[in-house]
Order: C-alpha cells, then sequence, then structure tokens
C-alpha cells in the first residue's frame, strides 16, 4: 500500500512538473540605461505594460544607473538566471561587439534597444538573433538645426551681440553616447548649411542628459557670456529643460528677451515648453513606438517569423535588415498635436 501510495504521488508530481515546463513563458530580461531619464522611463512602463497585457512573456528588467559596471553586473545576473532574450539599452559604447556576441554566446537572442548599433559583421555572423530598435539619431540633430536656421534668418534681431555669428552652447548628454554625438554634428552641420556662421560658447558640455546638470552649466556660463548667448542646442528635452530655467533665472524670457532653445524626445515637459514659447523646436522621439517595436520583434522573433517592415507594422517604423529605424518628427507649436501619445498603451 504504501508503495502503491508513493508511486501516485510521484506520478503526480511528474505531471505537475510536465504542466509547469509546458506553461512556462519566453524569459525576458530588460537593461535599461537609467531609469530616471525621462524618455527611458515612458519606454519602459509602455513595453511593461503591452507585456503585461498580452501575459505572454516573463519580463523583468533593471537600472544600470547610467553605470557600465552596473549594467555590465546586471546583465550577468539575467544571464545566470537563463533568460531567453535580451532588450539591452547599451551604455557600454567602446565594446558593443563583444557585449552583444557574449549575451548570444550564452544562448539568448537580443534586441538592442535605443543605443548606437553594433558592426554589420555583428548582425550578419548573428542573422536572426539580434535586431536593433532604435530612432535615426542624424535626424534629430538636422531638424534641431534646420528650425532653429528658419528662426535665425527671419529674426535679425537674434544676433545679440551683433558680431554676425550665431552663438550657441551646445549640451552633450554621455559623452560617448552615438545619439549625442551625431544630435551635435548633424544640428550645427544643418546651420552651417544654411548659410550661417556659428560659435560655440564654453565648448562641448556634457550634462549627462540631466536637467540639474544642464540648469548648472547654463547658469556658470550666463555669468561671463549673458549678453553673447543666441541659442542653446541641448541633446535631450531634459537638458533643455534645465537650460530654459537657467535662462529665465538669469531674467530672460520674462522681459521679452528670447534665447532660443532646442530639444530632443517632445517628452510631456517639453511639450509643454513648446506650448509656452520658452522652447523653439523639440524633435519627438516616440518612447511609445519603441516599446511597441521592440515588444513586436520579440514576439516575431520567437514565433521563428522574418522581421520586416511589413511585419512589424508600426507606422513610422522601417526595417533595414536587423536594423529597425523610428523615425523622428520635428516638433514646434504649429504642429503639437503630432507629439502626442498614449503613455499607458497596452497594444503594439
Amino acid at each position: 500500500m504504501k508503495k502503491l501510495l508513493a508511486l501516485v504521488l510521484t506520478l503526480i508530481l511528474c505531471a505537475g512538473m510536465v504542466g509547469a515546463v509546458a506553461d512556462a513563458k519566453p524569459a525576458v530580461g530588460v537593461l535599461w540605461y537609467n531609469f530616471g531619464d525621462t524618455f527611458i522611463a515612458t519606454a519602459r512602463q509602455c513595453l511593461n505594460n503591452i507585456t503585461k497585457a498580452e501575459d505572454f512573456f516573463d519580463l523583468t528588467d533593471a537600472d544600470s544607473m547610467n553605470d557600465v559596471p552596473t549594467q555590465t553586473n546586471n546583465l550577468n545576473n539575467m544571464l545566470t538566471q537563463g533568460k531567453d532574450y535580451i532588450v539591452i539599452n547599451n551604455i557600454n559604447d567602446n565594446d558593443v561587439d563583444n557585449v552583444i556576441q557574449g549575451i548570444i554566446d550564452e544562448g539568448c537572442k537580443v534586441v538592442m534597444a535605443n543605443c548606437s548599433a553594433a558592426s554589420d559583421e555583428t548582425y550578419e555572423k548573428n542573422a536572426g538573433s539580434v535586431y536593433l530598435v532604435t530612432s535615426r539619431a542624424t535626424q534629430s540633430g538636422t531638424i534641431m538645426g534646420e528650425k532653429l536656421a528658419e528662426y535665425w534668418l527671419a529674426h535679425p534681431e537674434a544676433d545679440r551681440n551683433g558680431n554676425g555669428k550665431l552663438d550657441y552652447i551646445m549640451l552633450l548628454g554621455i559623452q560617448t553616447h552615438y545619439d549625442t554625438i551625431v544630435r551635435a554634428q548633424y544640428s550645427v552641420e544643418a546651420l552651417e548649411a544654411a548659410g550661417i556662421e556659428v560659435n560655440n560658447i564654453g565648448g562641448d558640455l556634457v550634462c549627462d542628459y540631466q536637467r540639474a546638470k544642464a540648469q548648472d552649466t547654463v547658469a556658470a556660463l550666463l555669468a561671463n557670456f549673458s549678453d553673447d548667448i543666441d541659442a542653446v542646442i541641448a541633446c535631450n528635452d531634459d537638458m533643455a529643460l534645465g537650460a530654459i530655467e537657467a535662462l529665465k533665472a538669469g531674467g530672460f524670457f520674462g522681459d521679452g528677451t528670447y534665447i532660443p532653445v532646442c530639444g530632443v524626445d517632445a517628452t510631456v515637459a517639453g511639450q509643454e515648453a513648446v506650448a509656452d514659447g520658452t522652447m523653439l523646436v523639440t524633435a519627438l522621439n516616440n518612447p511609445v513606438k519603441l516599446a511597441q517595436a521592440t515588444y513586436k520583434v520579440l514576439k516575431l522573433m520567437d514565433a521563428g517569423e522574418d522581421v520586416n517592415t511589413e511585419t512589424v507594422g508600426i507606422d513610422g517604423v522601417t526595417v533595414e535588415g536587423a536594423k529597425v529605424w523610428i523615425s523622428y518628427i520635428g516638433i514646434t507649436k504649429d504642429n503639437l498635436e503630432e507629439a502626442a501619445y498614449d503613455v499607458n498603451t497596452t497594444t503594439y
């Protein structure tokens, strides 16, 4: 009788284990560069909302706190946990290929989200196992430069010291980050292409995409260059908003003295600044589409289906090989409605 009972219990246990294996969801580990970044926080919320609503993947995420060793530790933990997929908002730009290859060598497939690309060799070698989902950062720089050029050419009074040059402040994000490099480069190139002579006041100022750092940096520059600054080019909205606060404290805007400020992301706060006229332009980097496209690529990979523009099927998203591109949109007072998105979306 005891042997029979033990056999029954064993069969029940085995059946339960088989059921658990059958019910197991594909495991996804997501590594964001910084939960505190406004754009990333929205993309994270959207991706989590979609995942919860779909109930297909088992997703956990981690905050890298804008620190490469922290992101590396988080990644190692995810790999130890046996994740099937890794979504990485990579910040180790000096070692991209090795980071991605290391993940794939552990048996995981990879979606690189909102970060600089790996080499073409990495994508070719691991075809079907690694995709990049990001915006064309060059577009955002061109948008800022072109809108600033339009303003400068239409407003002769914008040359505040009369030297014939557009004297600007450049606020950079993470110094080695691809997005901040090309946003700075292409914004200035767009100004020069419009025939405008430019002068960078203070050099390239690294503010790590942080509002407080940008506010302190601009406040310090105002002490010596208050009469010379013609514009601020910021590589994201948070830094643009910090610059605006420093300019307000320095007596600008309120008395009619206007300094055009340019940003990127079209965050909610950025849109409000465009609406009230303190921000000239922001380039919409849609966090909802980043989350939707990332999720769709995961689903297509899991189903073994081809990833292309048609199968992804999201307006404004195109696929070129292993690269999934999200288009930027320039946002000014004239088209603020185009910046609207639902941060609580649960669909893809």
